[in-house]
């Protein structure tokens, strides 16, 4: 009798821990696939690179919540690692909960710069912003699209084929959340009572795998999205009109030392030379060509002329 509770006392040992291990793997892997992935919190940081001492200053970048916290990690802390490579500063990144958080950061000076959205900064009624840089796109220049993307074996080839069909949508704080409303639909006919529905999720990534799982027939992401989604299964339908790339935008009276040299280096690097090049291949692919200067005209006039507002 002994020595048979010792064997059940010794298997659920075994087994107690398979468990473990087998769920603390699983945990890891839904966090790396989720897209579900939980809001950062609004005092979220990545700490800068080890090399610099606690004496360096400490310069805030924001960025708005167009994908889940662990792939803005993984997309702009490269970005924050060549700034703090070159530079006395010591850059770190903080996240936002929603588009307008990242807005509201950055005007209350929680943030000394922020990657806004090219929407939601083109529609900002404060002059008190102003854009250093967007990123430049494989020729040159800073043009970006939104992409009307469907499953690879569904019968959708136009936006007219949209009517009585289920349609996902980014944050309506994005361009991506806003063209097909405003003129997708428009300019053939429709209208989104036309529609069987139309959802908005907080995620790029969100909207694709919605795609892709069935649940929707169709979405609207960003171009760079709409790419990297390409080998598992996403078609491209139809492309928006061209709008400039999200900027990365600074208050005006922000301190000139850390703009300018945040500025020089983000401009410096050239795709044609090769260490720069060598730099950017670590950097996920809406910021692989580098960064080029923009002006707060070239977002008034792009939505201006779009929707006839200015």
């Amino acid at each position: 009798m002994v020595a048979r509770m010792k064997r059940s006392l010794a298997n659920l040992l075994v087994l107690l821990v398979v468990v473990g291990l087998f769920g603390g793997n699983w945990l890891v892997l839904r966090d790396l696939q989720d897209i579900h992935s939980r809001d950062p919190q609004p005092t979220a940081t990545v700490p800068a690179a080890e090399s610099f001492g606690s004496g360096s200053e400490v310069i805030r970048i924001g960025v708005v919540s167009r994908f889940a916290p662990n792939i803005i990690f993984s997309g702009y802390q490269p970005v924050l690692d060549y700034l703090n490579t070159n530079s006395e500063y010591r850059f770190e990144l903080r996240l936002s909960t929603s588009y307008q958080d990242a807005v509201d950061k950055l005007e209350q000076g929680e943030v000394t710069a922020s990657f806004l959205g090219a929407w939601i900064y083109g529609h900002l009624e404060s002059r008190d912003l102003m854009p250093l840089a967007a990123p430049r796109n494989a020729a040159g220049s800073s043009v970006f699209h939104a992409v009307l993307v469907t499953r690879a074996d569904s019968p959708v080839a136009t936006v007219q084929d949209l009517a009585g069909l289920r349609v996902a949508l980014p944050s309506p704080d994005s361009w991506s959340g806003n063209w097909l409303q405003r003129r997708g639909l428009p300019d053939v006919g429709l209208t989104t009572a036309d529609l069987d529905s139309l959802h908005h999720f907080d995620h790029h990534q969100t909207v694709v795998w919605e795609v892709l799982r069935g649940h929707f027939d169709a979405g609207v992401v960003k171009e760079s999205v709409a790419d990297r989604f390409k080998r598992e299964g996403l078609r491209q339908v139809a492309l928006s009109p061209p709008i400039p790339g999200a900027p990365l935008v600074a208050r005006r009276d922000g301190p000139p030392a850390v703009l300018k040299t945040l500025t020089r280096l983000l401009l410096a690097l050239n795709d044609d030379d090769p260490r720069d090049r060598e730099i950017l291949a670590g950097w996920t692919p809406e910021f692989a060509f580098g960064f080029r200067p923009v002006s707060e005209a070239d977002y008034t006039e792009a939505f201006g002329t779009l929707e006839g507002e200015r």
